[in-house]
């Protein structure tokens, strides 16, 4: 019987430790969206919210994978939490850049979202730069009183 409580109780924290980075990994964006393209705006402090940007590509783009968003807050880089691609029937993809802010924040916070393109694409010439140097194409700002 000792041997067979041994066997449960190692199978179980077994079960958890391998558990417990699969529900961590769940790609969900946190609370509702705010939109940097709405502009300068106001939202509830300590409340829960994510941000997400991308781009609609065709799928004939040059340099696919070359594309990304990258978001600061006050001036410092934040990293994404996660990114999706979804491939649309017509070949197109809609690939999308979430950043998480599960506990919210308080007081007034600007937002910048940067277009990283590979330059050569429809987007961006090159202006002398090597085809596909990646390059920032736009950029939005956004200050957000959470209050």
């Amino acid at each position: 019987m000792r041997r067979l409580s041994l066997a449960m109780i190692t199978s179980m924290a077994l079960l958890i430790v391998v558990a417990a980075p699969v529900a961590a990994s769940v790609k969900q964006p946190t609370g509702p969206r705010v939109n940097l393209f709405l502009g300068n705006q106001s939202f509830p402090a300590s409340t829960a919210f994510h941000i997400y940007d991308g781009f609609a590509l065709l799928g004939t783009e040059p340099a696919i994978g070359r594309y990304s968003v990258t978001l600061t807050v006050d001036g410092t880089s934040r990293p994404f939490d996660f990114k999706t691609t979804q491939e649309n029937p017509d070949g197109s993809l809609i690939k999308t850049w979430y950043f998480n802010f599960p506990a919210g924040m308080t007081g007034a916070h600007t937002f910048t979202s940067h277009f990283l393109v590979p330059c050569g694409s429809t987007f961006t010439p090159c202006n002398g730069l090597a085809p596909n140097t990646v390059v920032d194409a736009f950029d939005l700002t956004a200050t957000v009183t959470f209050t």
